[in-house]
Order: structure tokens, then sequence, then C-alpha cells
């Protein structure tokens, strides 16, 4: 069958290759992590650099909230933090490093360092059943290299999660509608599960 002279395989194969290309635009767009890894990965082993507990002392609650409450009201304290890989605390953040100090400083719970590390010891648990994601569970990405996944963030409700994104960047909303980050996500961890 054809429309207007073009067949309708044609229209699809088009609608097709535009979308891929518009995803390899975001890919390269979004990528900065990679650049970052090439230049840090001889200069900072991050499965060296553990979180100093004195430096996230937890907060003393005086209201009763729920964890989930506790820690997504400690990430949005860090919105607007500058990215820097292997940052791990309040002057700046990478990915795995937010999520470390969030969860350290809002629930007392000492998490492995990098979002490999996190995955790979919570595997069994990681789900791709979106519709149980609830705010403050902890999201996975794969974003780039053969690792299972390469970014994590913590999901605060309305289809939003908050994270630390690349160089150049501040820690920030994002939305998980449609999208990047939407292609790119691979699980998430139930919080509760690890408390």
């Amino acid at each position: 069958m054809s429309f207007f002279g073009y067949s309708q395989d044609s229209i699809f194969n088009n609608i097709d290759n535009t979308f891929n290309e518009s995803l390899k635009r975001q890919d390269k767009l979004y990528n900065f992590y990679t650049d970052d890894f090439l230049i840090w990965k001889n200069k900072v082993d991050l499965k060296k650099i553990k979180l100093v507990p004195e430096k996230a002392v937890v907060n003393q609650y005086k209201e009763i909230i729920s964890n989930r409450n506790k820690v997504t009201s400690e990430i949005n304290k860090y919105i607007g933090v500058p990215y820097l890989w292997g940052g791990d605390n309040p002057n700046a953040f990478d990915c795995s490093g937010l999520v470390q100090w969030t969860l350290k400083k809002s629930l007392d719970l000492s998490i492995p360092r990098t979002t490999n590390q996190q995955y790979n010891y919570w595997k069994k648990l990681i789900s791709n059943q979106f519709q149980n994601l609830k705010e403050g569970d902890l999201v996975y990405f794969k974003t780039f290299g053969s690792n299972p996944v390469s970014h994590v963030g913590i999901f605060i409700g309305n289809n939003t999660f908050i994270h630390s994104p690349k160089k150049n960047d501040v820690v920030k909303k994002a939305s998980l509608n449609s999208g990047y980050w939407r292609s790119k996500l691979v699980g998430f961890l139930n919080i509760d599960l690890i408390l």
C-alpha cells in the first residue's frame, strides 16, 4: 500500500532511522562520562575511595518521617552541587558518590562505592518492573561501555530522579517519562530491600 507515492514500509523505515539517529546524537551529547572515564581511570581508583563516616554525620530527624522521605529530602539538598569524577562529598559529587553520601547521611547505610559495584552486589534484587518504582529507590542506567550499568540516581516520584550527570554539569533533576534517560534505564533497586 502506498501513501502519496511512498510505501508504508519506507515511511516506517524512515521513522526508525530518524529515531535511531536522534538516539546517537543524544548519546554523543550526554556521553561526557566516557571522556571523564578515559581521563581519570588511571589517576583515581574509585574502588579505593571510601566514604569517611564522620564526614557524613547521620541526620537526627526531629519529626517521624519514612525512610523514603529521608532519602528524597536529603538528595534534594544537593541540587546544584558540581559534578566531579570521584567526588564523594557536598563539595562535588559523581553519580555513585552522590547516592552513597545520601544513603549514609539519611539512613546510616553504607553501600559500595561505584555504580558497577552496587549493581553487582544487588544484582538479584534489581527489578525492571517499573510500575513498582517508588520514591527513594535507586535507578540504574547503561550509558556506555561493556558494564551492565554505568550511571545511578535516586527516584523522587513523578517520573523524576536526581543525579550527578556529567562533567561541566551539576546535581539536578531529570525525567524518566521519555527521551535519553528513559532509553538508558536498566532497572531499579527497592530501597526497602537493603535496609
